[in-house]
């Protein structure tokens, strides 16, 4: 069965939210951004989700953006 937390990864992974935030920071963002997305996220329904793969994919978008 899965998780709620890998659905909302799923749901999340599957809209422009991870590029839209690189592109927005020009791949490049702090601590602070980072839990500004983390409340978005939280905001908009996508908890409970892993925050560690969130970050992933962030990067994965930044390698493929820069």
């Amino acid at each position: 069965m899965t998780s709620s937390a890998e659905m909302n990864l799923t749901r999340f992974a599957k809209t422009s939210l991870a590029a839209d935030f690189v592109k927005d920071h020009h791949g490049e963002w702090n601590h602070r951004d980072w839990l500004e997305f983390c409340a978005y996220l939280e905001d908009q329904g996508y908890t409970p989700i892993d925050l560690d793969q969130v970050g992933l994919l962030l990067e994965k978008n930044k390698a493929e953006y820069f």
